[in-house]
């Protein structure tokens, strides 16, 4: 009986939210996103002289106050409907939230909070039929180690099925992982809700590790970037496409093909897709690391029948932030690409080098593709 009460009381107080539960439960409630999505951060450091949370979407650093019990605490915003990231500072080092188990993992680890909107905004989850994510470890011969990849299947998708569905190739950015595109690009729920609209051909999407190369310990990016690069191409069409193709139900027609990536993952896919027109015929790079050198050269065999080169892309999209660092870069392809009568789609929008950007170039080009 008295296990019984425990949990019903601790039910009630768990549902009080706030300041109650945090003193009946000796608990920090930290973030707490407000139905006005106002935002208080909350932070036990007695010994601190100060406290900031910063990162929140260009807002400067917030100074937290502190407490007599030691707890700093702090409300910001109005928000608009995002997902944020941020970090304390404590006396200038830099922490993640530790009451908060949301997390960004990339060279450095931030915490994610949501302020949902009304309506949801694509992607966040909503009662709508959802696919599955499936995680797979292979053999890469081309990097000699096991490797990582996620893949999302539709809502209709059945494996003892006859129907058959495109893939896009979806790649990650420096220093993330196979999981970013899902974790803070939430990909598997901006496909759900898309084809629960009608606005995307249901589709099977391949989300792998883009490190074939171990990360350097110094050089410049593109010192690594271009023999990674051309190790990813080796690694996808060599040993991750045969997988894919031998465990999923894929058309096999290139124009059923497309392949798309942020910052160096978008890098990487301008450069597969524009190489290989006969394994990929819908091309996306989000604020990518375009290609840089003799593109007249590297690209020769694009530039021999440019009409022929437009009549077999379906699509080649770029897009980039105005506040993005890879800014200049970008546009030096665009002309590149313009200057060659090659046909592509180019989106300058706001934003910088930051996932808020990339939730809403997949959102705009999932429509477009295998129509």
């Amino acid at each position: 009986m008295y296990r019984v009460v425990v949990l019903v009381a601790f039910g009630i107080v768990a549902s009080q939210g706030g300041v109650v539960e945090q003193e009946l439960l000796g608990q920090i409630v930290s973030p707490e996103v407000h139905a006005d999505r106002t935002i208080t951060f909350r932070l036990k450091a007695p010994q601190a002289d100060t406290v900031l949370v910063q990162g929140l979407a260009g807002m400067e650093p917030q100074p937290l106050t502190k407490s007599a019990g030691g707890v700093w605490e702090v409300t910001v915003g109005p928000l608009a409907p995002e997902l944020y990231s941020y970090t304390f500072s404590v006396d200038g080092a830099v922490v993640t939230d530790p009451h908060n188990r949301h997390v960004k993992k990339w060279l450095t680890v931030d915490s994610l909070v949501e302020v949902p909107g009304d309506p949801p905004l694509l992607h966040e989850q909503q009662r709508v039929p959802h696919g599955v994510v499936h995680h797979h470890v292979y053999d890469s011969h081309t990097a000699g180690c096991q490797r990582g990849v996620y893949v999302y299947t539709p809502p209709a998708y059945r494996a003892d099925g006859t129907q058959r569905y495109p893939l896009l190739v979806l790649l990650h950015g420096y220093g993330d992982d196979e999981s970013a595109w899902l974790e803070a690009g939430r990909a598997h729920w901006i496909a759900d809700n898309l084809i629960a609209q009608g606005q995307v051909v249901p589709l099977v999407i391949a989300m792998p590790y883009g490190h074939p190369l171990p990360l350097p310990r110094s050089g410049s990016f593109d010192d690594y970037a271009t023999p990674n690069r051309l190790a990813m191409e080796e690694d996808l069409l060599q040993d991750l496409v045969p997988l894919l193709e031998s465990a999923y139900l894929l058309e096999h027609d290139r124009t059923y093909r497309a392949i798309a990536g942020l910052s160096m993952g978008g890098g990487q896919s301008l450069h597969i897709g524009l190489k290989h027109l006969d394994r990929f015929a819908w091309i996306a790079g989000f604020s990518s690391a375009t290609p840089v050198g003799d593109m007249d050269r590297e690209y020769a065999s694009l530039l021999e029948q440019v009409s022929a080169t437009n009549d077999r892309l379906k699509l080649l999209w770029v897009g980039c932030g105005k506040d993005d660092f890879l800014l200049e870069r970008n546009e030096r392809f665009r002309v590149w690409l313009a200057d060659k009568g090659i046909r592509h789609v180019y989106r300058l929008t706001a934003g910088g080098h930051e996932w808020a950007v990339w939730r809403k170039y997949l959102a705009e080009v999932l429509p477009q593709l295998f129509r």
